[in-house]
């Protein structure tokens, strides 16, 4: 049995491994990497290797071996999906468009020096309109339209999306805008090295209806697979 560690910055994901996922377990890192680690040391049990990926993976200090987010994202998705071609993961502090071949990482690229393309520009826009994640979801998922956002800074996009409400555009409209520019964003960054089908969308951000409406919108067909938080852990587990 593995346990599979994927510490990430705003989520720390476990699971226990043996030919299929037997139990899982997310936990708010919360800027406690080692405290959320631990958590799930004590509540996922009866395993006897380790392994960590994500960006708190040297944290886990008696890992049994630890993997890169790229990789273990890559072993992931193919366990999910073998004919996935392009992984799409929207974390909270970061995303990344992978690009796989027989299996294994192609090429890939980044965003992780600014909240737009993240599950961070969603949770500050839903909270200056005063939504929970999970009603903005919602809303974007009853909107008939959607109004076109262009700012991608935070806080300039924060500004824009105030003064839209000050004109009496329809909130799920303003909510539907956001998600669409959100994943342009992401369209954008994964131009450099190409978007092929199939497409496999993971990470926090496949669990927001509107995010996956507006992937499906933009890219056409995508493939979320049952646990989408637990890609990266699982891919550290293949690891062993």
């Amino acid at each position: 049995m593995v346990l599979g560690l994927d510490v990430g910055s705003s989520y720390t994901k476990g699971i226990l491994f043996d030919e299929g996922v037997k139990q899982k377990l997310v936990v708010k890192t919360s800027f406690k990497p080692k405290q959320a680690i631990e958590q799930i040391k004590i509540q996922l049990t009866g395993y006897n290797k380790i392994t960590a990926t994500g960006f708190g993976r040297e944290l886990v200090t008696d890992a049994d071996k630890n993997i890169t987010e790229i990789t273990a994202f890559a072993r992931g998705a193919t366990y999910f999906n073998p004919s996935i071609r392009t992984i799409i993961d929207i974390g909270g502090q970061d995303s990344k468009v992978i690009k796989v071949k027989d299996g294994r990482v192609d090429r890939f690229v980044m965003n992780d020096r600014c909240a737009a393309g993240t599950g961070n520009f969603v949770e500050k826009i839903a909270q200056a309109l005063g939504l929970t994640l999970k009603q903005f979801g919602e809303l974007a998922l009853t909107a008939d339209r959607s109004e076109t956002i262009d700012s991608l800074c935070v806080v300039m996009a924060e500004t824009e999306i105030l003064s839209l409400v000050a004109e009496g555009k329809i909130l799920e409209d303003i909510v539907a805008g956001v998600c669409d520019a959100l994943v342009r964003r992401i369209d954008g960054i994964g131009s450099q090295i190409g978007i092929e089908e199939p497409i496999l969308f993971c990470g926090g951000g496949a669990l927001n209806p509107g995010l996956v409406r507006s992937m499906t919108r933009i890219f056409g067909s995508v493939t979320i697979p049952e646990n989408p938080q637990f890609v990266g852990a699982v891919g550290a587990a293949l690891s062993l």
